[in-house]
């Protein structure tokens, strides 16, 4: 069969089960697919296994990279009768083969391929599961650096950002102790500039009591004076 036959859509059917009802009488599980994921018609499906974590999965990125998965494993089909072509056919039967329909499909396929066996179709499916098992990890390992990497931004600026905040914490320190500091010689200019009048009013009670006492002294000596002269200009004329 050649590499890039398109396996039609009984094959995709396959792959893409998870987001189909299974029958199920059991009322409890009635909403959960054949992977175990819940299955409630919204864009998000749930893992049970990793309830713990709550984690939580787009059903659009889901489909996105099944699609994905499946156009790798039908352009990678190998030559001939194998896997896919069988798992084909089982599905054009029905989407829930039992065990006659394996056995049916099986004895339609050895007719096809006289050479065909079960190992034969098991060493198929490992090389399809192993190549989608190898493009699933590399895809993880690219998101884990990616994750990484966005790890290592956030740590960078949530380290710079903490680093900002201390620095700007203690310019306010410093700056609320410059307030403290002004804060204490307002209040002692303050008190000085109260305290102005009583430090110099007895200054100026001195130097008036001095400017008096002159003035006063003056006026004692300018009387002798002028009794003198007037002496003189009585009694030597």
């Amino acid at each position: 069969m050649s590499e890039n036959k398109d396996l039609g859509s009984s094959f995709r059917r396959l792959f893409f089960r998870d987001s189909e009802p299974v029958q199920n009488n059991n009322p409890q599980q009635s909403n959960t697919t054949k992977s175990g994921f819940t299955n409630g018609g919204g864009n998000f499906i749930q893992n049970p296994g990793l309830s713990a974590s709550n984690q939580v999965v787009d059903r659009t990125l889901v489909e996105d990279f099944v699609q994905r998965l499946h156009n790798l494993i039908n352009q990678s089909n190998q030559p001939g009768f194998d896997f896919l072509e069988f798992t084909e056919t089982l599905f054009e039967e029905t989407q829930t083969p039992n065990a006659d329909v394996f056995k049916t499909v099986f004895r339609i396929a050895q007719k096809i391929d006289k050479s065909l066996t079960p190992e034969h179709l098991l060493e198929s499916s490992k090389y399809y599961r192993d190549l989608v098992q190898q493009a699933a990890d590399s895809e993880v390992l690219k998101g884990e650096s990616k994750k990484q990497n966005l790890l290592t931004d956030k740590d960078t600026e949530k380290r710079n950002l903490e680093n900002s905040l201390k620095d700007t914490k203690a310019k306010i320190e410093q700056l609320n102790k410059q307030i403290q500091d002004l804060q204490k010689q307002e209040i002692i200019v303050s008190n000085q500039l109260s305290e102005i009048d009583q430090k110099y009013n007895s200054q100026f009670v001195d130097i008036d009591n001095k400017i008096g006492a002159i003035k006063a002294a003056k006026e004692q000596v300018i009387v002798s004076i002028v009794d003198i002269e007037a002496g003189i200009t009585t009694n030597l004329k």
